[in-house]
């Protein structure tokens, strides 16, 4: 058994250089929100804007159901 903590040290310093799975959840969920405000997501960005946007801005947006 081995702390989580422990892995995600960097290499250098005893670990396996694993980055956090929360953190990097974190990052690339706000890498996704930077692209639909830019407008560059291409076919995913338009699944998303017809299927939970429907035509609102991401800021207005109040739904928050789906997966």
């Amino acid at each position: 058994m081995v702390n989580l903590a422990d892995i995600c040290l960097p290499k250098d310093r005893g670990g396996l250089g694993i980055p956090a799975s929360r953190r990097m959840n974190v990052v690339l969920m706000l890498r996704w929100v930077w692209r639909i405000l830019r407008g560059d997501g291409g076919l995913w960005l338009q699944l998303i804007e017809s299927k939970y946007l429907q035509g609102q801005p991401l800021l207005a947006c109040s739904h928050s159901a789906g997966s």
